[in-house]
């Protein structure tokens, strides 16, 4: 018999979350239609809260920050969304502990794929400009891991984050133009 760790476990059971999440995205697609560009969002589910700027799509930079080629502009790290978490948890199976976290895609360089980043973010706002892409806040990084965006046939005009809830769980939802990422956030017991 194999026996999983409770965050493998958990996994698991957000692996199924993520599928249930699917139809809670198709209707924030007209969310993300509604609001003005440039609004702060914020949504929240089972502890979490994420606050983000609806930027509106910009094709020609995000294909750059995937590929890691230059365009009009260089590709840099983008600071796109706050993330508080009020207990423990893990994102693929790594345990972050509770607080304010900035979520920043960090561009392909070289042979290094493109990254979605949690850093630590305790202050104020961190959001620039909504045409623009805001830097990453100074402070810790707690997680780091290669993403891939999936590519849909419905873009949105804006960025649009969204949290669903399933048990102790919250699958975060980023949708950007025609791209589409969706990772589980497990509750998760401390790992000292």
């Amino acid at each position: 018999m194999i026996r999983l760790g409770r965050v493998a476990r958990n996994g698991i059971v957000a692996a199924a979350a993520i599928l249930a999440a699917s139809a809670a995205v198709a209707t924030s697609v007209a969310a993300a239609q509604g609001p003005e560009a440039g609004a702060v969002r914020r949504e929240k589910a089972s502890g979490f809260e994420v606050q983000f700027v609806n930027t509106p799509w910009r094709p020609d930079v995000f294909e750059a920050m995937e590929s890691g080629t230059t365009g009009a502009e260089l590709p840099r790290s983008w600071a796109f969304a706050r993330l508080a978490a009020g207990s423990f948890f893990a994102i693929d199976e790594k345990t972050v502990p509770p607080g304010q976290y900035a979520l920043v895609l960090n561009p392909k360089m070289g042979s290094l794929p493109m990254t979605l980043e949690l850093r630590r973010a305790e202050g104020g706002s961190f959001f620039g400009e909504p045409a623009t892409m805001a830097p990453p806040p100074p402070g810790e990084s707690v997680y780091k891991a290669p993403v891939v965006f999936s590519k849909t046939s419905d873009p949105v005009p804006a960025l649009d984050v969204t949290l669903a809830r399933y048990g102790d769980a919250a699958v975060l939802s980023i949708r950007y133009g025609n791209r589409k990422l969706v990772k589980a956030l497990v509750r998760a017991a401390p790992d000292w």
